[in-house]
């Protein structure tokens, strides 16, 4: 209980901070639009996700179809950032955690494209440089998600349809994708690390993350669905997805995207 106390003391800023409907908003507008400008290239000004997965390519690597899924993610969000930021749903639950999350997708999503293009082109130690602090956002994002469905089992009694709908099933959904990225991080990383290369990121390295997705997942799931059926429902549905991506041929001609 001492740790549980430091970690709601510490976040007390952070949830009075998040208490404005501005920032919340403005945050949600400044990952849609970070996520917008490397999703088209800005007419090759930056490099795309797609690009950047195809010259980065893991044995993990899910099939292109698979990113859909951050289509329901981010509308979902949206709608359920719309109705916190109008009053219509309380902010406390998980303002704070969504912020922090969308926080660390951008910084990713900042470091993951400054990794070096071809790849060819640099040694593992220059791409380390990249892939290590970007394997750490996905850590952080899938960590401040995860806390984000955690204290929403705080709220049951305030429970609600559009709650179910639009905060507790966005909340499941982009912690159970960000466990998955976090593993395809984890992967990349070891890729271009000699000592790790055969044990982490060998050909079997796909069944091993796919089991322990599932593992995870199932644990997370049955631990959420008492209180929160929204965010089990969002967390189980995101880490299906994932394995059946990661399970896919290898060499799938649209493997390669956003994490």
């Amino acid at each position: 209980y001492e740790c549980v106390d430091i970690v709601r003391i510490l976040m007390v800023p952070m949830m009075g901070f998040a208490a404005s409907p501005f920032a919340l908003s403005a945050s949600y507008a400044s990952l849609l639009g970070v996520n917008a400008a490397y999703g088209t290239g800005l007419n090759g000004r930056l490099p795309t996700n797609a690009l950047i997965s195809s010259e980065y390519e893991t044995s993990v690597t899910p099939v292109g179809a698979t990113f859909a899924i951050w289509g329901p993610i981010f509308v979902s969000q949206g709608v359920g950032t719309a109705l916190m930021a109008s009053g219509a749903l309380p902010m406390a639950p998980v303002a704070p955690m969504w912020m922090a999350t969308w926080a660390c997708e951008v910084v990713w999503q900042l470091v993951f494209a400054s990794v070096p293009l071809p790849a060819k082109s640099a040694d593992d130690q220059r791409k380390l440089v990249s892939l290590v602090p970007a394997a750490g956002m996905l850590v952080a994002a899938h960590t401040n998600m995860v806390a984000a469905a955690w204290r929403l089992t705080e709220y049951e009694f305030d429970s609600s349809i559009l709650r179910a709908c639009f905060v507790d099933f966005p909340t499941g959904l982009n912690a159970g994708w960000l466990a998955a990225a976090t593993g395809i991080g984890i992967t990349l990383v070891a890729q271009h690390i000699p000592a790790a290369k055969q044990t982490l990121a060998g050909p079997n390295a796909g069944a091993v993350l796919v089991g322990l997705l599932t593992a995870y997942g199932t644990a997370t799931t049955l631990a959420l669905s008492s209180a929160v059926p929204g965010a089990a429902l969002g967390y189980a549905a995101a880490t299906g997805i994932a394995c059946m991506g990661i399970e896919a041929p290898p060499k799938h001609p649209e493997r390669g995207g956003r994490p």
